[in-house]
This record gives C-alpha cells, structure tokens and sequence, in this order.
C-alpha cells in the first residue's frame, strides 16, 4: 500500500478534490511568487519543493529522479557555464524530501545495521558541533546542504520497504549512467581537451575528462569522481562474475566499457584504486586458492601497468622519476596542491599546529559544519575559510571534518566506513544467497574507495553526484542487512574475517 492509498481510506472522499485543489492554488501562487525573481536558481528550487512534496506520495519515482539527475546531469549544467552548477540544488531538495519517510521508518525496523545509527548519529553531531560554534544561519544552511545533500537516499534505501525488483532496476540505471561515461568522456576528450591546449598541455588539459560527473574548462573537474565510480560498478561486475552469475563475454564487454574513461583522462588516483578494489572483490577466492587465482592478480598488476604508462607517457609526456617526483612534492612534502597554499598531507598538520587542549571545543567538536569551505568570490564561504582564503584547508575529506567537527566529528564519520566494512563483511559470511554474497564483497570495494577520498579530496562532504553513490552503495547494504537477517555462519576458516 502506498502512501497515497493510506491518506485515501482515511480521508472522505468528497472531501480530496478540494484538498487537492487547494493545495495546486497555493502550489499556483507560490510559483507565480518565485518567478518575479526572475531568478533560474531560486524558481527551480521552488519548482524542486512544490514538486518533491507531490512526489512523497511516491518515494520510488522520487529515488529515480534524484539518481538520475544528480549522475547524469552534471556534465549539462557545467558545460552551460559555472553559474547553472546551482541548478542541482533542486534535485538536493528532492533528496532531502526522503528524510521524513524515512525517519518514520527507521523506528519502526528491527535490523537496520549499526552503521545506519551511526550516520545519524553523525548528522545530529554536526548539529551540536554547529551550536556550540554559532555563526550564522546562512552557513548552517549552506553546510547541512553540502553534507548531508545525500542522506535521505541513503535512509530511504535503508528504512522504506522496498522490493527486491525496486533495487535490481535502480542497479540496471546505475550501470546504464556508468555506461554513459564513455560517449561523454569521448566528447571531452576530442572536443573539450584541444581546447584546453591538447595532449602537448598535460594533465592540465586531460583533467577535463569528467563524464556525465561535470567537466570544468576552467580546471577541476570531478574525473576522479567518475573513475571511482566507473571502479565501483566494475567491481560488482567482477564479484557477480566470481560467483557465476554474469557469463564472462558479457562481463567482458561491460567491463572494457566502463574501463576505457579511464584511459581517456589523467587521474592517477586509479592507478591506487583499480588493483585495490580488484584485490578486495578477488581476496577471498584467492587466499582459498592462491595458485588459482593468481593469473587473475597478475591481469590486475597489468592493467595497473598499462595504465600507468597511458598516464605518464601520453597524457603527462614525462618520464616516470620526475611524475613520482612531482607527485610527492604536492602529496607529501611543502609544495602546495594546483593554486592551494596546503597539500593533501600538510592540510592535516595545519590543523593539528593551530588546535590543542587550550581549545577543547575546536578540538573535540570544530568549528561547526561549513566554516572551513571556502569558494573565491562565493558569499556562502565559511568564517575558518575566509580567515585562510587560498590556504586549502578544505582540500581533503578530513582536513574539512577536522576543522568543521575536529577529532569527534571525523573520528565517527571513519566509524561509518568501518562498521559498514564489518556489516558487509558479516553479511557475506552467512547470506545463503550467491548473488548477495557478491554484492557484499562488491560493497566492501566500493567502502575502500571511500576511505580512499577521505585523503584525496573533500568529495564526500561537498559534491553532489558523488555523495550519491556513497548513499547509494550504504543505503544499498543496509537493505541486505535488513532484509537477509542473520542466519548460522557459513565461513568459519580465517579469511572469512577478513
């Protein structure tokens, strides 16, 4: 039964045509308001509201919309111009539209895994670490919508009694939006880089290569964002494949698809990534097996190789010593990262030299959510940010939960990755079921690259499309652990642990 079915028998009948029509005249009358803003963002954040509370009577078209347009509509928005990036907000009001369905029911479940109370454990911090470091309403507003954009699928896909169809088709649209990667990433690469300078200007000119994720002539595309997601969808092809539920051309031919963006772009990252999640889908088979499986490691360590290569030779046109070089320069040691003063490893020591005991609250609870974000020339940047403009003390995942939510606040977050590895983990050693199990080592992949981007970059805590497939996946595994209940473990030898 729906919910509009429910609000049906208990609602006269006579009475649901006024009701309706009431609620169009004042839905009417608060367009007709927004648009003598003359405002594209303001009217389709309207449009997103008045919409979004029509599409409460149907939380399965409300999941496919935020899906869809949050995956497959960046690239649209950002090639328009940088100023239309703010049409997503919408679509972030529609994601946020999920929360009270399913608030209601979280009460009402019995199996919801840990890590699902954790994540909400982690929103009412933000709240707390907000009020003990009150700022404004703007930035609680603009930092509660950059962080938890994305939480209302995730507890939705947790909570709301979904069918196992409803999931199987939102994981037939998630591999159609990676398919769709490769004709967007061909046009970038043919159309966007020679404008940029071509392949003689580097990783400057390669790094427009993005996908549907958003491409930015102006530099700092979301590339890693697509290839980790690209990763992701490959690593649940490989896992359904290890379990003989894909036949192997077919797992072949998906896989070569979503692989080549890859090599269409410069994003190092995946050299990090791609055996680290083919080691962790692949792990279990090969430590029952090692001699079996080995072939298949030395597939991964080839890849790996030749993509390196594809990176280093064509598109940087260096040599191997100067990129590792390089790369540990802005990685490791003083030099900053792009136009940044910090770098990913010196954004963290930043914080430590400028947090102690003489400030307990700034330590434990930091400075509230959305202070550390900073934009040039954007009016919702947070006061910490302001304060170190051109500094990057945002530029990572931990950096920003450090300064916006200090130890307590980054220390949970970590939590919500760990007792969802363990959750997938326990899920794999006592689901009966083939196709869950793989899904289960596929999620853990997927966890590994989110723990990854807790270091590479403030994705997960600022852009859209890819805090939507961190809910996705999360919200994924928590339908499995709520709907495949625990039952007598099948795995006893060690590595099932692992």
């Amino acid at each position: 039964m729906t919910l509009l079915d429910s609000r049906l028998q208990g609602a006269p009948v006579a009475r649901l045509p006024a009701i309706f029509i009431g609620l169009l005249l004042l839905a009417a009358l608060f367009l007709g308001l927004l648009t003598t803003t003359a405002n594209p963002v303001v009217i389709g954040m309207g449009l997103g509201l008045v919409g979004g509370a029509f599409l409460l009577t149907a939380p399965r078209l409300l999941i496919w919309l935020v899906i869809f347009l949050s995956l497959a509509t960046g690239a649209l928005l950002s090639l328009a111009g940088p100023e239309y990036m703010r049409l997503v907000w919408p679509v972030s009001i529609l994601a946020f539209l999920l929360w009270p369905l399913a608030l209601v029911h979280m009460t009402r479940q019995k199996h919801l895994p840990v890590f699902v109370w954790v994540a909400l454990l982690f929103v009412l911090l933000a709240i707390l670490s907000t009020a003990l470091n009150w700022y404004s309403l703007s930035q609680l507003i603009a930092g509660f919508k950059r962080y938890f954009q994305a939480y209302g699928l995730l507890f939705a896909l947790a909570a709301l009694p979904f069918a196992s169809s409803d999931m199987q088709r939102w994981q037939k649209l998630f591999l159609l939006i990676a398919l769709l990667q490769l004709p967007f990433a061909l046009y970038e690469f043919l159309v966007l880089v020679p404008l940029r300078g071509g392949l003689q200007a580097g990783s400057e000119a390669t790094d427009v290569v993005a996908g549907t994720f958003g491409a930015n002539l102006n530099g700092g595309s979301a590339n890693a964002e697509m290839a980790a997601f690209l990763l992701i969808v490959t690593a649940f092809l490989l896992a359904r494949r290890r379990a003989g539920l894909l036949s192997g051309w077919r797992t072949a031919l998906l896989g070569i698809l979503c692989l080549i963006p890859l090599g269409l772009g410069e994003t190092k990252v995946v050299l990090l990534l791609l055996p680290l999640v083919g080691a962790i889908v692949m792990r279990k088979d090969f430590f029952r097996a090692p001699l079996r499986y080995l072939p298949g490691m030395l597939v991964l360590v080839i890849l790996t190789a030749v993509l390196g290569w594809v990176y280093v030779t064509l598109m940087i046109r260096g040599n191997f010593a100067d990129v590792l070089a390089n790369t540990l320069s802005y990685n490791l040691e003083s030099t900053g990262y792009g136009d940044a003063l910090l770098n990913r490893s010196t954004a963290i020591s930043f914080w430590w030299e400028r947090h102690g005991w003489h400030d307990p609250v700034g330590l434990l609870f930091g400075h509230g959510i959305g202070s550390s974000f900073w934009a040039a020339n954007n009016p919702l940047s947070g006061h910490i940010g302001m304060h170190y403009p051109r500094y990057g003390i945002d530029l990572t995942t931990l950096s920003t939960l450090l300064w916006d939510m200090g130890l307590v606040g980054a220390g949970m977050y970590a939590g919500i990755l760990v007792s969802a590895w363990v959750a997938a983990n326990r899920l794999w050693r006592r689901a009966l079921d083939a196709w869950v199990r793989a899904d289960a080592l596929a999620i853990q992949a997927a966890i590994a690259v989110f723990a990854v981007f807790l270091i590479y970059s403030n994705s997960s805590v600022n852009l859209q499309a890819f805090q939507i497939v961190i809910a996705a996946v999360l919200g994924y595994l928590a339908y499995l652990c709520r709907t495949h209940p625990p039952a007598p473990a099948i795995k006893k030898k060690y590595y099932a642990y692992l």
